[in-house]
C-alpha cells in the first residue's frame, strides 16, 4: 500500500498564516512620483510668508509645533512647551495653529500643481504627490522639471523640498527625510529607503517605540526581520507599507479635483497699511492663480481682491484686464498700479483673491520664448494706464461706416474686434478736434501760426443731406511755417467769402 499523502497541519488558534512577500508590480510604463514636502506650511499660513520676526506656531496642548528662523536662533524648538520658549525668547509671538487654513492652502497648491501634471494627490497635512513620468519630455527632463517646480513653489511664497521615486510612498518618505537624490528605478529603491529612520513613515508613536525597543534604527533593519515575526510583533499594516514603498503592492492614489473657481486667502503677520507688504502677500496668491489657470488652460478677465480689517468692514478692489490673461507678474504689476490710487480705510489683517476662469487660453498668444507679442504688449500698457488713471480715462476707438469725420468713430474697448482701416489712399490725422476751429484768412489763404502751405487736396466730402446735418467741404493737408501738418477744410456753398477751418492735426 502507498502511504497516504501528508496533510498540512491547521494553524493553531491565535497564530497568523505565513506572510510571503508579494511579487513586485511592474506597470508599463513605469510611473515616476515627485513628492513636494511643505514642512513650513503651519507657519506660512499664519504669518503671510514673513519670517523675519520671532514667531512660533502652538498647538492646543500649548507646545511649539514650528518656530521661525529668528525664534530658532534663540533656542526655540518644536515640541517645547510655550512657557519654556518664552523664557528663551522674551519677544516671542505665539500663534495658534490653524489646521483649516493649512488644508485650504494645501488644496490650492494641489490645483497649482496641475500646471506640471494631470495627476496630483494630496497627503495631509503637508505634502503633494505628482506623477511626472508623462511630463518629463514636455519640461526637458527630470532635472529641469524639478528646478521648474521648486522655482514656481517659491513664487507662491511657500518653501518645500522634493524627492523622486518610482512609488508614491517611497517618494513621500524620501521627501520627509530630505533625500534629494532621485531614485528612478526599482533596482536601487530598497537600498535608498533602507537607510531612512522609521520616523519618516508616519507610523503611530506606539509602533515607533516598539521598534526602538527591538533595536531597530533604520528601515533596512525592518526589512531584515522575518516577515512573519514582523507582522506578529509590529503589525500587518506597517509591513504592507513597506511592500507598497518597494512596489510589491499596488498603491493607488486619489487624484485631486480642483474647484471651478479660484479663491485664495492669506493672513498677514501683523496689521499693516504698508502697500509694499500687501504687494508681497498678493504676489504669492497671484502665482497660485497662474498655476491654477495653466492647469485648466484658461484665462481671466478680472480679479477681485479683498482686504479684512480688525475694526472696520471689509474693503476691496477689482482689477479689469483689457484682454484675458494668466501671468502672475502681470497681475502683480496691475495691482501695484491700482493700489497707488486706492485709499485703505484701515490697516489690513488678511487678504483674499478671487477669480473666475473664463475663455480658453491660446498658447499661441505668447511668443516663442514666453514673451508678449506686440498687440498683447499694447493691451498690457492700456491695463496699466487704466489701473493708474481709472477705467473711464482710457479707451479705444472704432470706425463707423460714415463719411462725416466727426461722426465716423466711436468709443470702443481696447483690442475690441471691429476696427477697420480707412480706405486705401485716404489719409486721416490721429488727432481730430471735437469741433472744427475757424481759421483767419490772409488774402484768401488760411493762417495758423503763419500762412499755411497747401500740400495736397482737395478731398471733397458732400453728405448728410438726408438727416438735416449736411456738410459740403473741401479738405486739404497743409503745413505751417514751423513744419506742423494740419488737416483743414473750406466750406462750399456758403454765402460770402469761403471760410477755412482746422479739423485735425497729424502726429
Amino acid at each position: 500500500m502507498k502511504p497516504a499523502p501528508a496533510r498540512p497541519c491547521p494553524a493553531s488558534p491565535g497564530t497568523l498564516p505565513a506572510v510571503a512577500p508579494p511579487r513586485a508590480a511592474t506597470p508599463a510604463p513605469s510611473p515616476l512620483w515627485l513628492c513636494l514636502g511643505l514642512p513650513c506650511l503651519p507657519l506660512e499660513v499664519r504669518s503671510g510668508g514673513g519670517d523675519e520676526d520671532a514667531r512660533v506656531i502652538v498647538d492646543r496642548a500649548g507646545r511649539v509645533v514650528q518656530a521661525s528662523p529668528a525664534a530658532a536662533e534663540n533656542g526655540v524648538a518644536p515640541g517645547m512647551p510655550l512657557n519654556a520658549a518664552l523664557a528663551l525668547c522674551p519677544g516671542l509671538a505665539p500663534l495658534a495653529r490653524d489646521e483649516d487654513a493649512e488644508a485650504a492652502a494645501l488644496a490650492r497648491l494641489a490645483a497649482w500643481g496641475g500646471a506640471f501634471t494631470s495627476m496630483v494627490s494630496l497627503v495631509s497635512p503637508a505634502a503633494l504627490l505628482l506623477e511626472v513620468h508623462g511630463s518629463l519630455r514636455l519640461f526637458g527632463g527630470l532635472a529641469a522639471l524639478r528646478q521648474r517646480v521648486l522655482a514656481a513653489l517659491r513664487a507662491t511664497g511657500h518653501t518645500g523640498r522634493d524627492a523622486v521615486a518610482p512609488t508614491p510612498l517611497a517618494a513621500l518618505w524620501l521627501a520627509r527625510a530630505g533625500e534629494v537624490e532621485a531614485v528612478t528605478g526599482h533596482a536601487g529603491l530598497a537600498g535608498r529607503i533602507g537607510r531612512l529612520r522609521p520616523g519618516v513613515t508616519g507610523w503611530p508613536e506606539q509602533t515607533l517605540r516598539l521598534l526602538q525597543g527591538m533595536g531597530v534604527e533604520t528601515l533596512a533593519d525592518c526589512l531584515r526581520l522575518p516577515r512573519d515575526g514582523f507582522a506578529r510583533r509590529v503589525g500587518r499594516e506597517p509591513l504592507a507599507d513597506l511592500d507598497r514603498a518597494l512596489g510589491r503592492l499596488p498603491d493607488p492614489r486619489p487624484a485631486f479635483q480642483p474647484p471651478p473657481r479660484y479663491r485664495g486667502a492669506l493672513e498677514l503677520a501683523a496689521e499693516t497699511s504698508d502697500t509694499g507688504r500687501l504687494e508681497h502677500a498678493l504676489r504669492g496668491l497671484f502665482a497660485e492663480l497662474e498655476g491654477f489657470l495653466r492647469a485648466r488652460q484658461r484665462a481671466v478677465s478680472q480679479l477681485h481682491i479683498g482686504f479684512s480689517h480688525l475694526r472696520h468692514p471689509p474693503s476691496g478692489l477689482r482689477l479689469g484686464l483689457a484682454s484675458p490673461g494668466l501671468r502672475a507678474a502681470h497681475f502683480a504689476e496691475l495691482f501695484s498700479e491700482r493700489l497707488e490710487r486706492f485709499a485703505l480705510p484701515a490697516p489690513v489683517i488678511s487678504v483674499t483673491l478671487e477669480a473666475e476662469p473664463g475663455e480658453a487660453f491660446d498658447p499661441g498668444a505668447l511668443g516663442l520664448f514666453g514673451d508678449e507679442p506686440g498687440d498683447a504688449a499694447a493691451l498690457h500698457l492700456v491695463e496699466r494706464l487704466r489701473a493708474r488713471l481709472g477705467r473711464q480715462a482710457v479707451h479705444g476707438l472704432g470706425l463707423l461706416d460714415e463719411h462725416r469725420p466727426e461722426q465716423a468713430w466711436r468709443v470702443a474697448e481696447p483690442g475690441e474686434a471691429g476696427w477697420s482701416a480707412p480706405p486705401a489712399g485716404t489719409v486721416r490725422p490721429a488727432w481730430l478736434l471735437a469741433t472744427p476751429r475757424p481759421l483767419r484768412n490772409r488774402d484768401g489763404r488760411p493762417v495758423c501760426d503763419g500762412v499755411l502751405q497747401l500740400e495736397s487736396g482737395p478731398e471733397r466730402l458732400e453728405t448728410g443731406w438726408w438727416d438735416g446735418r449736411e456738410i459740403a467741404r473741401d479738405y486739404w493737408i497743409a503745413r505751417t511755417p514751423t513744419g506742423a501738418r494740419l488737416w483743414i477744410f473750406r466750406e462750399r456753398h456758403c454765402a460770402g467769402p469761403a471760410r477755412w477751418f482746422l479739423h485735425g492735426i497729424f502726429g
